[in-house]
């Protein structure tokens, strides 16, 4: 048996533990906004801004505490699957990315969070260059090029070094052998007689 049978198809949900903290942090800031909004209305030296302000907050952190609430109730959706043929992030799009177009995987660290970086072949990244996330994400790109796909491991049961490991694992087994880099032999230059 190869080592590439030996591999299983691995599948990374979201961590249950650490949407409900981001579930509760959110429910609470909620919480914190609206009851801010609602009593500073009464005081006398509140301008108009600062209710503003929290009634803004109130409505994105009710947002952000409505989609946790929402990852959770579906977390044991699996988000990324690596296999032998390919990884596939359904955060991104929909499609396998096949290891054979994969040049390069690097872990990249912006401020403090680490995610992984594939490098792909430029055909096949402009399939992923027209989805919403990868738009959003345009500054992060154009700093590590317009050819790589970001895999972020936040709020998954896998961290950034082992999701890392894991891909590089999987490339090694999935990519088609590459030949060794061959130096072109010199052709024999024919021999000058010496005429004397």
């Amino acid at each position: 048996m190869s080592v590439s049978q030996n591999l299983p198809n691995v599948t990374i949900c979201f961590s249950r533990g650490r949407l409900l903290m981001l579930f509760v942090g959110c429910l609470v800031l909620t919480l914190l906004s609206s009851a801010l909004a609602f009593t500073w209305q009464q005081g006398k030296t509140i301008t108009t801004f600062d209710v503003s302000v929290c009634y803004v907050a109130a409505v994105f952190f009710g947002l952000a505490t409505w989609r946790m609430l929402w990852r959770l109730l579906s977390s044991k959706t699996p988000i990324v699957f690596i296999s032998r043929s390919g990884i596939r992030d359904t955060r991104l799009r929909d499609e396998t990315i096949a290891w054979s177009a994969v040049r390069k995987i690097l872990i990249r660290e912006q401020r403090t969070q680490s995610f992984v970086v594939l490098k792909l072949d430029p055909i096949v990244a402009r399939r992923f260059s027209g989805s919403l996330l990868k738009r959003a994400l345009s500054l992060t790109n154009k700093a590590l090029g317009d050819d790589c796909v970001i895999v972020n491991a936040s709020g998954l049961t896998m961290d950034v070094k082992t999701l890392f490991e894991t891909c590089k694992q999987y490339w090694g087994v999935g990519r088609p052998e590459q030949p060794e880099e061959v130096v072109p032999a010199t052709e024999p230059q024919p021999e000058t007689e010496a005429v004397g």
